[in-house]
């Protein structure tokens, strides 16, 4: 989604409408947050933003609100709700060309355009901790939710809800990473191990939880994360990889690491999460 945005800077906070997926579906305007209306009319919305300027076919956008089920007189409602969409965002947010709906981004702002600029500019950011750890930071706090609200599991949106969701992850493990970077190890330690229970197999957060113990001195809590990793990964058949092994055998063996340069070599060299 992003690349199609990278000839204009999304500016979150401006006079301009701001379309918000990154949570239920809603727009915030100059005087506050406005409801786009039930579930059609947010399906509608969270469907032009996946598209975001592209044309979408109305026929996909009767089967996004209503599936195999499509009542009568459904290209008359498709037409009242992007006509209240219009009215809610402006005329011209949504342009209607040879049977299609495009959500014209130069027209309106969009959090998740916004969350993909920053994300970008975190990853880019390899040797500037703390523009990394700013960036991630900032993507991060435009999220309220799942991604869609009480539509994310809909057919729909699902695949761009999962999308979204390990994007999500990838700028949490980003803003942890700088956090070792600048010595701020203690700080990540709570965070990282409410992490890993909730995704106790993406094994970069393991090795951040352990990297984070081993640099505070909890050398014995490092190790027994290590195990607790290993029989985690046992039980559905896989082994840990390479960087754990290593770090593992850095911990026993008492190695202090630098945590600037290994955090740095991890992310340009692994994977961020275990099949």
């Amino acid at each position: 989604m992003v690349d199609s945005q990278e000839r204009r800077r999304v500016v979150v906070g401006a006079a301009r409408s701001l379309i918000r997926v990154l949570g239920p579906v809603d727009v915030r305007t100059q005087d506050g947050v406005v409801s786009v209306g039930g579930r059609q009319p947010r399906a509608l919305l969270g469907a032009l933003v996946m598209s975001v300027d592209h044309a979408v076919h109305t026929d996909h956008l009767r089967w996004v609100l209503w599936g195999d089920d499509e009542p009568a007189g459904s290209e008359a409602t498709l037409q009242s709700y992007v006509s209240h969409l219009r009215h809610v965002l402006g005329h011209h947010t949504i342009v209607h060309t040879d049977h299609s709906y495009e959500l014209d981004a130069s027209a309106v702002d969009i959090d998740v355009v916004e969350f993909e600029r920053l994300l970008r500019q975190a990853e880019l950011a390899r040797n500037e901790p703390e523009t990394r750890w700013q960036r991630s930071k900032e993507a991060l706090r435009l999220w309220r939710g799942r991604p869609f609200g009480d539509l994310a599991d809909d057919e729909a949106f699902a695949i761009e809800t999962r999308r979204l969701e390990e994007l999500r992850l990838v700028a949490m493990e980003l803003s942890i990473e700088a956090d070792l970077a600048l010595g701020r190890h203690e700080l990540v330690i709570a965070e990282l191990e409410a992490a890993v229970t909730e995704h106790p197999y993406r094994e970069h957060l393991w090795w951040l939880l352990v990297t984070a113990l081993a640099l505070d001195g909890r050398r014995v809590q490092a190790v027994r994360s290590c195990e607790q990793l290993r029989r985690t990964l046992g039980e559905i058949g896989i082994g840990v990889g390479p960087e754990i092994a290593e770090l593992e055998r850095k911990v026993l063996a008492g190695e202090l690491v630098d945590g600037r340069s290994t955090v740095r070599a991890t992310r340009d060299t692994s994977s961020s999460s275990t099949p």
